[in-house]
């Protein structure tokens, strides 16, 4: 894996700036630096090397010199575009798939994209058409950032390289910290500064002729149904995983696997295990004293499997020394608190491997959460309440806030498009109103319904649930998910892989009838028969709740984490982002046990560490409604 930093700029920095912005993203890629310059072009590239140890070296420049490729990724099905670029006359000249990404935008351009199969984000440049290709995969799991003007391209592979350039300004996108405070990140395109965006999974830049365009690649669908004979789609699914995972143990470093104890990452570790010759190294972390912890059941699933397991118990002092590492991991406020476990988690592995293959994805494209049983059974409800001849959809407005916060009222009192947004909500934007500034509150007008409205009506299924997974693909694992996967991984130059986000195994699970994925009250249904049937996991891993990473916050808060909160919320107190005395409410609430706040008051207290940690340009106050 890798990170790159690079311009397109008549009138470009210097190559010091350059050698700035690249050093920055060392982490991702320790084992070797390098730099091309020519024209307006600038790239940077730091190399964490996995396949072709010796050889791949990047950015990766053409035999003819016109064609230029910086890549962060790994290509799963090179082999076979190399053999097919060899049938149509393209030599080779070194072993690894950095050079097959090249020769196939070289053969095909961006025809090329939708045939890689794999995670990547790139930048390919051609010195005689003078134009720039900016792309990133299907599914969002590798980084990429840009920031146009008009005349000078930036781009990264994280944040905190851009912000290295002298040009780019740091003031703070208050629609974007609205964003986060609503759902823990900040979803694309929006990041935390207005100059800069996220490029979109799936999406690719085109700067030709002084004009940059946005073009969308591949979408998956969700029509041709599979057929409802379940033996054939559980047969099929299990060729699919099987294929998908094998796919990801190419490498010429060592391999290991995440495993929490459920079933998403158990049945990757087992389809591994059977692939393997070797006991497969798990590496699991779990929690002191805490019910939250699952180590006795990754325990099982590695005694079942005859895997290597390697647990780590994390202690509040763990955590509070990696406070620092976080922020400086994300770049930007993100508050999902499973990012520190899966920081200690990469730390622990990286001694001994270093790729990983993780559970990610499998939630989302066979309906893991309960939120969707909950949706589902609440959808005629919803209906009834929200017709056009209910009166909800106009009392709405002026009902008090904690009706309007209620679930059902709220979902009933908009168009079906927007009834759903994603799982977190933090603090409910019908509450921004009451606990924002006015200076903040001003400066708030896209809320995150929108954006999941307009991936509702991507989706071209007229299934509800296909609709919710959908946006939860976009939304919730693209923006928090993978970017908490990427981040934490690549922190300790540790890569990780996501057999669930194969692309071609995602095309799949949307063609699965919504019968195979919930039935009654099981989530995930045909993947845990899939799991039971062939004997993958023991039954007991296979059907227990799921949990995840979660952090015991609320004794952290109250305990070890307690000084660090006190002096994060009193400096926040004063940065005009919230009504006087508002912090403090939520501390008294959370303190006495009248409500839950914990998830909340780690939300602020990410957020001040962000403030102290980059110094944005910070503008809060009355001068910001003129």
């Amino acid at each position: 894996m890798c990170g790159f930093a690079g311009w397109f700029d008549i009138n470009p920095a210097s190559k010091e700036v350059l050698q700035k912005m690249t050093r920055a993203l060392v982490h991702r890629g320790p084992d070797a630096t390098d730099y091309y310059f020519h024209g307006p072009i600038g790239l940077g590239h730091c190399r964490l090397a996995v396949i072709d140890l010796e050889a791949s070296k990047q950015p990766m420049v053409s035999r003819d010199q016109r064609y230029v490729l910086a890549y962060n990724g790994e290509l799963y099905n090179f082999h076979e575009l190399r053999r097919e670029l060899q049938d149509l006359g393209y030599a080779f000249h070194t072993e690894g798939d950095t050079e097959v990404v090249l020769q196939a935008m070289i053969a095909w351009g961006e025809a090329a994209l939708p045939r890689l199969e794999g995670m990547f984000a790139f930048a390919f440049w051609d010195a005689h058409k003078q134009s720039l290709i900016l792309a990133r995969d299907p599914l969002g799991i590798k980084p990429l950032h840009f920031s146009w003007n008009g005349y000078r391209l930036l781009f990264s592979s994280e944040l905190k390289a851009l912000i290295e350039h002298p040009a780019l300004s740091r003031e703070i996108d208050y629609q974007a910290l609205g964003l986060y405070l609503e759902c823990q990140y900040i979803p694309a395109p929006f990041t935390i500064y207005q100059q800069v965006q996220k490029l979109p999974p799936a999406h690719m830049l085109i700067l030709k002729k002084g004009e940059l365009e946005r073009k969308k690649y591949w979408e998956p669908s969700y029509q041709s149904k599979f057929s409802d004979d379940e033996e054939a789609a559980l047969e099929a699914l299990d060729q699919q995983l099987r294929r998908s995972v094998s796919s990801m143990l190419v490498a010429d470093v060592p391999l290991g696997a995440f495993v929490s104890g459920g079933i998403d990452s158990s049945l990757i570790a087992s389809l591994m295990q059977r692939e393997s010759s070797q006991p497969v190294q798990m590496f699991h972390l779990g929690f002191d004293n805490s019910r939250h912890s699952e180590h006795e059941h990754a325990a099982k699933v590695a005694s079942y499997l005859g895997t290597s397991l390697h647990p780590l118990i994390a202690t509040p002092q763990d955590v509070v020394g990696t406070m620092d590492t976080l922020i400086d991991a994300f770049d930007e406020p993100f508050a999902d608190q499973a990012a520190l476990p899966t920081l200690l988690l990469s730390q622990l592995s990286r001694r001994h491997v270093t790729v990983v293959l993780s559970g990610e994805g499998a939630d989302e494209l066979f309906a893991g959460y309960s939120n969707y049983g909950k949706r589902l059974k609440e959808a005629p409800q919803c209906a009834k309440l929200g017709s056009k001849f209910s009166p909800l959809p106009w009392i709405y407005p002026y009902l008090p806030v904690q009706l309007r916060k209620n679930r059902l009222i709220k979902a009933a009192a908009r168009p079906l498009s927007r009834r759903y947004t994603t799982i977190p909500n933090l603090f409910d934007r019908e509450t921004h109103s009451s606990i924002l500034s006015k200076a903040f509150l001003a400066q708030q007008s896209y809320g995150l319904e929108y954006l999941a409205e307009s991936y509702y009506n991507l989706c071209d299924s007229s299934d509800y649930l296909d609709r919710m997974l959908h946006i939860d693909m976009k939304l919730w694992l693209a923006d928090d998910l993978l970017t908490k996967m990427d981040r934490a991984s690549m922190a300790y130059s540790l890569e990780a892989r996501v057999p669930y986000l194969d692309h071609r195994l995602v095309e799949f699970a949307a063609r699965l009838p919504s019968h195979m994925k919930w039935r009654g009250t099981t989530s995930k249904y045909l993947l845990k028969q899939l799991a039971e049937k062939k004997g993958y996991l023991p039954r007991e891993i296979i059907h227990r709740s799921k949990q995840g990473f979660v952090l015991p916050l609320r004794e952290w808060l109250a305990g070890d984490l307690k000084p660090l909160l006190d002096d994060a919320c009193s400096t926040l107190k004063d940065r005009n982002l919230f009504r006087p005395g508002f912090i403090e409410r939520l501390r008294k609430e959370e303190a006495n046990r009248t409500r839950l706040h914990a998830t909340r008051l780690w939300s602020l207290l990410i957020l001040e560490l962000w403030f102290r940690r980059y110094s944005p340009q910070f503008t809060c106050h009355s001068d910001c409604l003129k």
